[in-house]
């Protein structure tokens, strides 16, 4: 069945099921409706990821998630439900999150024990307790036996059913209207790297962090005439135990693993992949993959002897070099590969870096992502493509330390460059390592994602994050300068995070970021002076309100921040502190507000990295006008 009839028929015959589960939850329709659409449009952008594995479950769950931040969005949103039943859904509102999940997906779900444990993240044990203790709950504070529930449950399909939901087709389109700006720069990339040769992009350029460069000027500086010939390539243009242990220092704790050309494979070879190769049909495919000796786990000596030691930590290598049909091909398989790292979705991994590795090598995309958990989990990649070949190396490790950037691109480079010479390309071992900007996100490339935030200590939630939207209002302004975009001359809209699933947190909490772009970057760096004076004056101007922490980024006008902590007295209660930022790139400009809840907090240099982050998300930010 093709594509396209295939994710309507699943959306025509589950959407009915997911909006009734997820009303029951939540017990507000328009909620319910929102979140619900929001899961479908999400599941035809990961249709291809998901078709095979469980895409019911993967609706419910996103529905989940955007139900909870649609109501940290919208916190004055009454429910009307008068006309529904109203005792049911507020003796369910009563159950904790999991239980009532729980036993909406054993009834009205139609999900079996196993399958709605593991959705909600518990075991079948757990489940079982959960769900009794739910029943019983429920049938205390209702009068009825579960199985008279169950019909009162299937009865809110009465309100559900009136609810209007979108055509597939109209679905599927606004859920791809995100792509098209990234779509159209990999096509416009592509055509540039075959038909101009050796054009490369100017510095500065929006769509420099994409593969334009022509193939010529990656890896190798190859003759005109010349393509990658990829019959010269074998096993030997693999990395070895000797350049691996650089990473170390001590080739003896390193080992080969694997060493395959199995281009039927499917398992990825790393987190965040999510195939094996990223070339679509590859010619040919080469694979070695390293592991490093436990480093043994010192014991203090006064430790009790009974007393477990630390666990060893582990350090892993691998590398693929992938051979294209042509250089097309190579091309957007680079492009695949460097959107599954920067816009993973594993849970809590957090983008900390992206640097270019360039010399006469060419130019090689290395980022720095956290899988923060009881112990981080660190991934170095590296990212080249040059004619018909890519090629991407990944080291994890949980060691406290990682190898540093320099050390990284250094092994990066050394394989990378015996790909060039071994297919006839003038390569020499010139490098240099700056930081860049992260590759655009698919949605909304000017504001931030979830993969840009941070874990929050205690908190083992992930964030989540509400669609962007104009506004003519700016929630991230403060008290201390209430920036109005709008009356500055720009246009403004905004985006919401949160930690839907967190429990004990005030409503206030969470992260917002405007977004607003003017005609020319004077205008901006007006607007951003304008703030900085306002906030830096406020204490004097407003005694209700304290600068506890300033600091300031960037070196020139264009291309720079300011961050604060700032403390505000309220007419009643405790005082609030907030986390504020004011970023600037040319004639973007973006505001950041997070709001912390008591001792739930980022510190203050965690919170400026992020507004770092912003700063670079705004070269993707769409001008005024």
């Amino acid at each position: 069945m093709p594509r396209v009839e295939e994710f309507d028929a699943f959306y025509a015959s589950t959407s009915e099921n997911v909006l009734r589960v997820v009303y029951a939850v939540t017990g507000d329709r328009a909620v319910a409706r929102d979140a619900t659409i929001d899961a479908y449009r999400h599941a035809w952008r990961d249709w291809d990821k998901i078709r095979d594995q469980e895409p019911h479950r993967y609706v419910r769950v996103e529905a989940w998630k955007a139900q909870a931040v649609t109501r940290g969005t919208h916190p004055l949103r009454r429910r009307h439900e008068e006309d529904s039943d109203t005792e049911l859904l507020d003796a369910l509102a009563e159950l904790s999150p999991d239980d009532r999940r729980l036993l909406v997906l054993l009834t009205i779900g139609a999900t079996d024990l196993e399958a709605a444990a593991r959705e909600i993240g518990v075991g079948d044990e757990e489940a079982i307790e959960l769900v009794t203790t739910a029943i019983t709950a429920l049938e205390q504070s209702t009068g009825q036996s579960i199985d008279q529930l169950e019909r009162r449950l299937t009865g809110l399909g009465e309100i559900t059913s009136q609810l209007p939901m979108p055509e597939a087709a109209e679905l599927r389109d606004r859920a791809t209207r995100g792509h098209r700006f990234n779509t159209i720069a990999v096509v416009a990339a592509s055509i540039l790297a075959i038909v101009l040769g050796g054009a490369v992009l100017t510095e500065g350029d929006a769509l420099s962090p994409l593969p334009a460069q022509s193939y010529r000027q990656q890896l190798g500086a190859e003759r005109p005439d010349l393509v990658l010939d990829a019959q010269r390539l074998s096993t030997d243009n693999l990395l070895t135990t000797a350049q691996v242990s650089d990473l170390t220092g001590d080739a003896s704790t390193w080992t080969i693993d694997e060493t395959d050309q199995d281009a039927d494979a499917a398992e990825p070879l790393t987190i965040c992949a999510e195939e094996r190769f990223a070339t679509q049909d590859p010619l040919k495919v080469f694979v070695r993959t390293f592991d490093a000796a436990p480093a043994p786990s010192a014991t203090p000596t006064d430790q009790p002897a009974d007393q477990p030691a630390a666990p060893a930590t582990t350090e892993r290598v691998a590398q693929s070099i992938e051979v294209a049909r042509d250089p097309a091909a190579a091309a957007a398989a680079y492009q695949r590969a460097t959107a599954w790292f920067a816009q993973c979705e594993v849970p809590r991994l957090q983008l900390t870096g992206t640097y270019r590795a360039t010399g006469s090598l060419g130019d090689v995309l290395l980022m720095r992502l956290v899988e923060h958990g009881q112990t981080d989990r660190t991934l170095t990649v590296g990212l080249g493509s040059s004619g018909t070949v890519t090629s991407t190396v990944v080291h994890e490790t949980d060691a406290a330390e990682p190898p540093t950037i320099d050390d990284f691109a250094a092994m990066v480079s050394a394989s990378f460059q015996q790909i060039c010479s071994d297919s006839g390309g003038e390569c020499d071992d010139d490098l240099t390592v700056t930081p860049a900007d992260p590759p655009p996100l698919a949605e909304d490339p000017g504001f931030l994602g979830v993969i840009d935030l941070p874990a929050i200590t205690g908190i083992s939630s992930v964030w989540g994050r509400a669609e962007a939207e104009d506004t003519a209002t700016n929630p991230a302004a403060t008290a201390c300068d209430l920036a109005d975009f709008g009356a500055a001359g720009g246009t403004a809209s905004t985006r919401i995070f949160l930690l839907p699933e967190a429990q004990g947190l005030a409503k206030t909490f969470g992260l917002v970021e405007t977004v607003g772009t003017f005609e020319t970057a004077e205008a901006a760096t007006s607007f951003v002076d304008q703030v900085q004076a306002s906030v830096n004056s406020c204490p004097q101007n407003n005694l209700a309100a304290s600068v506890v922490e300033a600091s300031t980024f960037g070196e020139v006008s264009d291309f720079r921040g300011a961050t604060w902590t700032l403390t505000l007295q309220v007419e009643s209660g405790d005082p609030v502190t907030v986390r504020s930022a004011i970023v600037q790139r040319g004639a973007s400009v973006a505001q950041v507000l997070f709001t912390p809840s008591g001792a739930t907090d980022m510190p203050a240099e965690t919170f400026a990295a992020v507004a770092q982050r912003a700063t670079e998300r705004l070269a993707y930010a769409v001008p005024a006008g």
